[in-house]
């Protein structure tokens, strides 16, 4: 277990020693994103904005979601997930989608699903600008509990880099991972308390309780916590979540380096 531990460490320095070819894929998939868009980079606060008009129309109006400041709730789990999943399912794809460049020359590997997770990243943080902006237009409170925001963002990040590095590796060997990737992040929102509180399931012990061994409905309490009811998260929440992020990327990086040596086969 030791020298695993020490394998993985090993591989995490390979990755920082190539530290500018991820920064430079991670610039690449910014600037192609929005290429020969009229609006360009806005869409990234044009995107969560349509959906937060659509959610807020559906579950508000229509629905009669009585929660206060609904459009603060909204975002406090709109914004991690749509990160979440963008990364993920970018991810997925991103070894086949990149078969040219793996075969040509030797880099780390690991640094393709990264880049395009690590822009996902950005848009994310850029993003947040609505939501501290919402806070303050709604009269919400931002005190201390703000200083775990960063905690979060890291662990939710974590989680993210170690779901793709297994679903990125598996998905050169069974390429019907990357459609059932799509079918489940349908099913999986739903199952995350975005667009709902937790309460509403209070009469729902059982189904409750699984809710909550989603790490995702962690990483949005956690963000309502700071950002919605100015308060700490739970720290049982934060622990989950660093033992989660542990597994996921210990085991992550340990599959995707024994699968990568086929990746020039496969692909």
């Amino acid at each position: 277990m030791i020298k695993s531990i020490k394998d993985v460490i090993g591989y995490i320095g390979e990755i920082y020693n190539s530290r500018q070819l991820l920064f430079n894929l991670t610039s690449k998939e910014l600037k192609l994103k929005y290429r020969n868009s009229v609006l360009g980079f806005l869409w990234s606060f044009l995107n969560p904005i349509l959906m937060l008009f659509v959610y807020t129309f559906a579950f508000k109006l229509i629905m009669r979601q009585a929660t206060p400041n609904f459009t603060v709730f909204l975002l406090c789990g709109l914004l991690p997930w749509n990160f979440f999943a963008a990364g993920v399912m970018g991810s997925t794809t991103s070894i086949i989608g990149n078969a040219n460049l793996i075969k040509k020359v030797y880099f780390p590997r690991e640094i393709i699903p990264l880049s395009i997770i690590f822009s996902n990243f950005v848009n994310f943080v850029i993003t947040l600008l609505i939501l501290f902006v919402a806070v303050i237009v709604s009269g919400l409170h931002i005190g201390l509990p703000l200083v775990m925001l960063p905690v979060v963002l890291l662990l939710i990040l974590g989680f993210t880099v170690g779901l793709s590095l297994i679903l990125s590796s598996l998905n050169v060997l069974y390429r019907d991972i990357s459609h059932l990737v799509e079918v489940i992040f349908n099913l999986w929102m739903y199952l995350t308390p975005v667009v709902y509180p937790l309460t509403l399931l209070n009469n729902h012990a059982v189904f409750k309780r699984l809710i909550m061994l989603n790490p995702m409905t962690l990483v949005v309490e956690c963000m309502r916590s700071i950002l919605y009811t100015d308060t700490f998260p739970y720290y049982l929440y934060i622990l989950a979540l660093i033992i989660i992020d542990f597994v996921l990327i210990f085991f992550g990086f340990r599959l995707f380096r024994k699968i990568e040596v086929v990746f020039a086969e496969e692909i």
